[in-house]
């Protein structure tokens, strides 16, 4: 029956012309919404002591349902926005006192153990000391690595899928650890001061390594997140991503640029940063991350992206080994400093290479055939079992099929004969 604003209560009487407070709007807004769903009662025109009338809920909500609706929102924008800026406070004051420490340390060794003092300091401290003190403290980069670590474990994507959040973390701090003895232990002294055949195993360390570790402890993006990130789909279309880390890596490698890279430190900070970044590039798209791939690109196509990735690598160990010409004269000295030659050195950068790209090439092929058997024998299952065609092929693109099975009763592995 329709309403008489006479009868209603006092509290929505008034709402109704008043403007109320907003602490008392949102109490009347949780007010509301608990006895809506049970209906609003009121005392029965018909003045019967004691007799109710349920009305039936309306069509619209309140105007003042709309408020408090907005007041929420505000309110969860402002608690995102605190928790961000909380963040990067706290990311600023660890990055600073890492800073801080790292000059300290430099100050007090007389700037053995920062990276500024380049390519002359470096190959005096390799020509003087035995290999195993060569340790060092850059300040910046490890910043940088602590920056990294500290934004990906406390974003709030990190939360979206609980249930691996161990298996991430462990990738996490292992890509963390692999990223700081690249520029901390011995190898790094070793590699700026002038040793090719070092150089290119921290490369290896900091470019291809490190960003599939980091890479792995995030979780997999979403299906529609190309749409809802054009700029991220076309960087990291597997054609473009194969490019930008091909170019990147032969421009390093370019003698001219190779020789800034060890005489002027800020430079070599560029490089390390460079490097990674092409790894993450490269990578993602094979696992996945930052945007759903193209439909094109599964299995087979990744086998296939992997392997213009060993070949690539070939083709440059290749130049290095048969050149029967040093390209890096900055490199001569370091090299001597081994008991090497400057082509002797060179050849051994190329089998540094080649040995990293054919672990890295066949390492990941190997997980990509025995993941995709194993998916397709579990996607079998769940169809047989009943589960619908679509939805089985959803979990598998979103990770999700070992999941599936659980919530199904279909069992992961199954055993070989009869049972």
């Amino acid at each position: 029956m329709p309403c008489d604003p006479e009868l209603l209560p006092r509290d929505v009487h008034h709402v109704a012309h008043r403007e109320l407070p907003a602490t008392a709007v949102l109490g009347l807004a949780v007010h509301l919404d608990a006895v809506g769903e049970q209906g609003l009662h009121v005392p029965s025109p018909r003045g019967e002591a004691g007799e109710l009338e349920q009305l039936p809920q309306a069509d619209h909500p309140a105007p003042d349902l709309h408020v408090a609706h907005a007041l929420t929102l505000r309110h969860r924008r402002d608690t995102v926005r605190a928790v961000t800026r909380a963040r990067w406070i706290l990311i600023a004051l660890v990055c600073a006192a890492i800073v801080a420490i790292s000059l300290v340390v430099a100050g007090a060794t007389g700037g053995s153990s920062e990276f500024w003092s380049g390519y002359e300091g470096a190959l005096a401290r390799v020509q003087e000391q035995s290999w195993w003190t060569l340790w060092v403290l850059p300040g910046l980069l490890l910043a940088l690595i602590a920056a990294l670590a500290l934004g990906i474990r406390t974003a709030p994507v990190w939360n979206t899928s609980p249930a691996d959040s161990g298996r991430r973390s462990a990738y996490l701090w292992a890509g963390v650890a692999v990223l700081a003895l690249s520029v901390c232990a011995p190898v790094a002294v070793i590699a700026q001061g002038g040793l090719l055949s070092a150089h290119m195993l921290q490369h290896v360390l900091i470019g291809a390594l490190a960003p599939l570790l980091i890479l792995l402890a995030i979780p997999r993006a979403q299906r529609g997140t190309r749409d809802r990130r054009p700029v991220l789909a076309l960087v990291l279309n597997p054609v473009v991503a194969f490019a930008v880390w091909l170019g990147a890596t032969i421009t390093w490698l370019v003698p001219d640029i190779h020789h800034e890279v060890l005489v002027r430190p800020w430079v070599w900070v560029i490089q390390q940063v460079a490097v990674f970044g092409a790894g993450v590039i490269m990578w993602a798209p094979v696992t996945d991350r930052f945007v759903d791939p193209p439909s094109w690109f599964r299995t087979g196509a990744k086998c296939v992206y992997m392997i213009g990735i060993w070949f690539a690598g070939v083709a440059i160990a290749n130049v290095y080994w048969f050149s029967g010409t040093p390209f890096y004269e900055s490199h001569e000295a370091g090299a001597a400093a081994f008991g090497f030659s400057a082509l002797q050195d060179q050849a051994n950068a190329g089998t540094v290479m080649i040995l990293a790209h054919c672990a890295i090439t066949f390492g990941a092929i190997a997980v990509l055939f025995f993941r995709h058997a194993a998916e397709r024998g579990l996607e079998q299952r769940l169809i047989e079992a009943g589960v619908p065609e679509d939805e089985v092929h959803r979990a598998t693109f979103d990770g999700d099929l070992v999941a599936l099975a659980g919530r199904t009763g279909v069992p992961v592995h199954t055993r070989t004969g009869l049972d």
